[in-house]
C-alpha cells in the first residue's frame, strides 16, 4: 500500500494542484471551491500542491482542478491516468449525478488492486465556477472508507462554492 501512496502522491501533485487558504481550510481557486479537513489529516506539501494522508495512513486524498473545456470526459481521463499509476484491475460502478452542498457533482467509486491487495478509489468531479472543474480523488486500502467515514462526511459537509 505504501507504493500506492507514493505513486499516487507523485502523479497527483504533477497533474493536480490545490492551494492552502489558511490553516485547515483549503481552496481549489480556479474552480472556486473551498473545503476543510480535520486537523488529524497530515498535509503533504510540494511546490505543485497539497495532498492529505489519513490519521491511520490507510487513505490518501488529493484535490485539484482541471480545465472544464473537455467536460466530464476530460476530467475522467485525468483520473484514469492517475489511477493507472497506482492500481490495477480497476472496475468502476455507475457514475452518479448529485449535488454536494449546492455544487453540481458527478461521483464514481471503484475497486481494484494495489501491490496485490484490495484497494478502493472514489472520485468526485465538482462543477465549480469559471472554466475549471474541481476534482477530489481518494485512494486507499479496502477498509479505508469505513475507517475514515466521519472525516470524509465532514469533508463533504464543508464543501462550499466561493463566489
Amino acid at each position: 500500500m505504501k507504493k500506492l501512496f507514493a505513486v499516487t502522491a507523485l502523479v497527483a501533485l504533477v497533474v493536480l494542484s490545490a492551494a492552502a487558504a489558511f490553516a485547515g481550510t483549503y481552496a481549489m481557486e480556479k474552480a472556486g471551491i473551498q473545503f476543510t479537513l480535520p486537523d488529524t489529516w497530515e498535509p503533504a506539501d510540494s511546490k505543485l500542491g497539497t495532498m492529505f494522508v489519513s490519521p491511520k495512513g490507510d487513505m490518501v486524498a488529493f484535490f485539484g482542478e482541471v480545465s472544464g473545456e473537455e467536460g466530464l470526459d476530460g476530467a475522467f481521463a485525468v483520473v484514469d491516468e492517475i489511477v493507472a499509476e497506482a492500481m490495477t484491475d480497476v472496475e468502476y460502478g455507475e457514475a452518479n449525478e448529485t449535488e454536494l452542498n449546492g455544487i453540481p457533482a458527478v461521483t464514481i467509486d471503484g475497486a481494484g488492486k494495489s501491490d496485490g491487495a484490495d484497494a478502493v478509489v472514489s472520485v468526485a468531479v465538482l462543477n465549480g465556477e469559471g472554466d475549471f472543474v474541481g476534482l477530489i480523488v481518494c485512494f486507499g486500502e479496502a477498509a479505508a472508507p469505513q475507517n475514515n467515514a466521519a472525516d470524509i462526511q465532514a469533508l463533504f459537509g464543508s464543501l462550499t462554492a466561493v463566489k
